[in-house]
């Protein structure tokens, strides 16, 4: 019997992770607690920058005498952060993820040259912001990966919500530094990631630098994957025909990949896995309307209450601290009243957001904008923790670091999706003959409507959850 055990050696399906409390655990979880806060603050850079270029990439253009490429310089980005993110996360499996780490801060830091030194022309501005997204992604993957691995179990939540919080922090910060640099020269935005410098040396201490025994990058897997996720990211940005038919043909291709390659990056069986497809589905489901909010939010105050965006975001920003806040407290509370509890509570303040924000248009902007956005946010202040724990649970620890890369993929996905559902259907007027709520017919009755709807969505992610959460906890790893 040894020797036929011998002769069929098991698949490796990626770096060993340790059992918890034996000593080499222990070992790598002291690591990992020292090296994530420092990817996190080299992370924030990349979510700084992102943010920052995201707001003035329209004055940026008019000062470079080239408004018409201004877009470029977030759109591009965007379409290689969706693809990076599912692929960084899938490498986390197989390699070292201080390599990973000191590529992805070197392609970041290039950028950052490449942008403050050719900040003259539009084209080096749109390169230089591709590489920074292509590298500062590399961090909060890596970030991802060290806690689903080499974090006790019951800590994670806390480590995923402290994640969410830095996220929403850093966005608001960088909305900030934004308007703040352009009163001075926003060429300086390209050298604050320069700060990763400093941290290099205690990052060469503290990062895991195992890899998986005869891996290989699966280069052609990679290809497939990452020309799914941009023809996806394209056609929600401009749907023609065309990103259509990519999106067929490269999903045919990356299953028709997966299933013939003799060692692919990611098994069919990953799939077929119902615990992950099915929490895949409740990730979809309850972040659709996640990119809509603050356009449909500005788009009432603008057309409903007659303000500008600036007094929009005076009154939404207070929601959005009020996530930062609980997530940062919010894995403490979780571990309390468990993964189902918050997971059910998350979606339900989440749909009852929505509607409530339908249904305090008629009592004013301040009840619409500022008020009732609280509770959506309060909702996902305790989503993001337990769903991507679960998700992470969902498979073996050694293909934690793929889980990861698709949540985000899957995140990135459906804000997409529920920008051009719900955008079109605010953009061309639908549902303006009347509402349940008594608003006036017209752009009132659309909006009114629009977020009904995203609630219902929402609380419908709740109810697949309630059916089917025995079933994920039962094959929880």
């Amino acid at each position: 019997m040894a020797q036929e055990v011998a002769s069929n050696p098991v698949e490796q399906t990626g770096i060993p992770v340790p059992q918890e409390g034996t000593a080499e655990f222990e070992k790598l979880n002291r690591m990992a607690k020292r090296a994530i806060p420092l990817v996190l603050i080299i992370f924030i850079f990349g979510i700084l920058e992102q943010q920052a270029f995201g707001m003035i990439f329209v004055n940026i253009g008019q000062q470079l005498g080239a408004p018409q490429y201004a877009s470029l310089i977030t759109s591009l980005p965007g379409i290689i952060l969706g693809i990076v993110c599912v692929v960084y996360g899938s490498l986390g499996d197989f390699l070292s993820l201080k390599k990973m780490t000191f590529i992805g801060i070197a392609i970041f830091l290039l950028g950052s040259i490449i942008g403050f030194a050719g900040s003259s022309n539009i084209w080096a501005v749109i390169i230089a912001r591709m590489l920074q997204s292509a590298g500062g992604q590399v961090p909060g993957s890596v970030f991802l990966v060290l806690v689903s691995k080499y974090i006790t179990a019951k800590n994670r939540v806390i480590y995923y919500g402290i994640f969410s919080a830095i996220f929403r922090l850093s966005a608001a910060v960088g909305v900030l530094a934004a308007g703040f640099i352009m009163k001075l020269d926003w060429r300086w935005l390209f050298l604050l990631p320069l700060l990763s410098v400093f941290f290099l040396p205690a990052l060469a201490k503290n990062l895991p630098d195992e890899q998986a025994k005869g891996a290989k990058i699966d280069g052609w897997g990679f290809l497939i994957t990452g020309a799914f996720a941009g023809s996806v990211t394209m056609f929600f940005t401009n749907m023609t025909l065309y990103w259509f038919v990519a999106i067929i043909a490269t999903l045919a291709a990356f299953i028709v990949y997966i299933t013939k390659a003799q060692n692919p990056y990611i098994r069919p069986e990953f799939f077929t896995n119902p615990a992950f497809a099915i929490t895949m589905i409740i990730i979809f489901v309850g972040y659709f309307f996640s990119y809509t909010l603050n356009a449909g939010v500005n788009a009432i105050g603008l057309n409903v209450f007659g303000i500008d965006s600036a007094e929009v975001s005076m009154l939404l920003i207070w929601s959005i601290l009020l996530a930062c806040v609980l997530g940062f407290s919010c894995g403490t509370i979780i571990k309390r009243i468990g993964r189902t509890a918050a997971i059910i509570g998350a979606l339900g303040f989440m749909g009852l957001g929505l509607i409530l924000i339908a249904w305090a248009i008629p009592h004013g902007k301040i009840a619409a904008l500022a008020l009732a956005p609280c509770v959506y946010y309060f909702g996902t202040s305790f989503f993001y923790s337990p769903i991507v724990d679960t998700a992470a649970k969902t498979v073996p620890a050694e293909e934690a670091g793929r889980v990861m890369g698709f949540n985000d993929l899957v995140q990135a996905i459906t804000g997409s999706v529920g920008v051009a559902v719900f955008g079109n259907l605010m953009a061309n007027g639908a549902m303006a003959s009347g509402s349940p709520v008594p608003v006036e017919a017209g752009e009132a009755s659309t909006y009114a409507n629009v977020f009904l709807i995203g609630g219902i969505v929402v609380l419908s992610a709740m109810v697949l959850f309630i059916i089917f959460r025995k079933m994920i906890y039962r094959r929880e790893y």
